[in-house]
């Protein structure tokens, strides 16, 4: 069965795009396949992985009117009109068994269209908060095709809608955070906000239930559990943390455990380290921009010359190939620590 994860951060900027991105590369890898999803109405892990004119082409037109985004399916399920479709793209140069559902504006209509009171807590549209449970399963049943072994859905940094339905269908979660002040404040609001969430579906769930107690398709859905935490964008000297960055990432750690763990009721995987810490990516400077500009994973930019608008030079310094070394095997590292726990 597919493994469905979210990359949840209410925060902006904290790097969940691009861990994503590189993570399912990662993940790939190692003879896994995996579905990205994008449910960011920005849509930049789209531009990512396939690039602005590929991209361009997946959108709505006249011979195509729902594209070949995730508003294929959606809007079909939204307006009830059947006929579903399931279209997923191959990026650039990610690696071939990692496949992404490529996103849209549209996005914002199916926010929308969803309401906590009366569509979650009276029970009575709770299909449309699960929703990429369906499309995963639909796509895993089409003809001729492997199911995925693992879909990671790429979200916007919001409490909002589009979060609570990729969260209630997922079986995990990962919070990066980022070497800043602002983090463990946002970890506090996470573990102070998804409490309530589960909650709310857990009331509306049993209300589902009364009605149709013999559907069990969602039966367990609702409460991901944690799986852990990402530190992200800090810097090293030596080997060794810098000491703002130690600062920030002890802080982190400290509100994972007090501000986060102690409100989730122990739904978090087995074995997690710790300190809960499943991985550490360092700052990528200018190769993140790169990375992004010529669709390459940071882990293959080794085998592309650089931008020489961002890097002045065409070739890579010998500083910066260590870096793509050092930062293909953080993201070999964190597939390790997904597939080691998401069981």
């Amino acid at each position: 069965m597919t493994k469905i994860i979210s990359i949840f951060n209410n925060k902006g900027g904290v790097g969940k795009t691009t861990i994503l991105w590189n993570l399912a590369d990662a993940i790939a890898r190692k003879e896994k396949r995996v579905l990205m999803i994008d449910f960011d109405p920005q849509c930049n892990l789209s531009l990512a992985v396939l690039g602005t004119d590929i991209f361009t082409k997946t959108l709505p037109t006249q011979n195509v009117p729902y594209g070949t985004t995730i508003r294929a399916y959606l809007q079909r399920f939204l307006q009830n009109t059947g006929g579903f479709e399931f279209f997923s793209h191959k990026g650039l140069h990610t690696h071939s068994k990692a496949e992404i559902v490529a996103g849209d504006f549209w996005l914002n209509v199916y926010s929308e269209s969803l309401s906590v009171g009366s569509d979650l807590l009276t029970g009575t549209g709770v299909a449309k908060y699960v929703v990429l449970r369906d499309l995963i399963d639909f796509a895993n049943k089409r003809n001729d095709v492997e199911p995925y072994d693992y879909a990671l859905i790429d979200l916007p940094p919001s409490f909002g809608a589009l979060v609570r339905a990729a969260l209630y269908s997922s079986d995990y979660f990962i919070v990066p955070c980022t070497s800043d002040t602002f983090s463990a404040y946002c970890v506090g609001l996470i573990g102070e906000m998804l409490p309530g969430f589960f909650q709310d579906w857990h009331s509306g769930f049993q209300r589902f239930k009364s009605s149709n107690p013999y559907l069990t398709q969602y039966d367990e859905l609702g409460s991901p559990k944690f799986a852990g935490w990402i530190f992200n964008g800090f810097d090293t000297r030596n080997n060794q943390l810098v000491k703002a960055d130690q600062i920030h990432h002890d802080k982190i750690s400290d509100s994972i455990k007090t501000d986060l763990i102690q409100r989730l009721n122990g739904n978090l995987c087995l074995g997690l380290p710790n300190n809960y810490q499943i991985g550490q990516i360092e700052d990528m400077n200018v190769l993140v921009q790169n990375s992004i500009w010529q669709n390459v994973p940071v882990s293959q930019l080794k085998n592309f010359r650089p931008i020489k608008t961002l890097q002045g030079s065409g070739n890579w310094a010998w500083n910066q190939l260590e870096q793509i070394s050092l930062l293909k095997d953080s993201f070999r590292e964190l597939a390790d620590n997904i597939i080691k726990y998401c069981i």
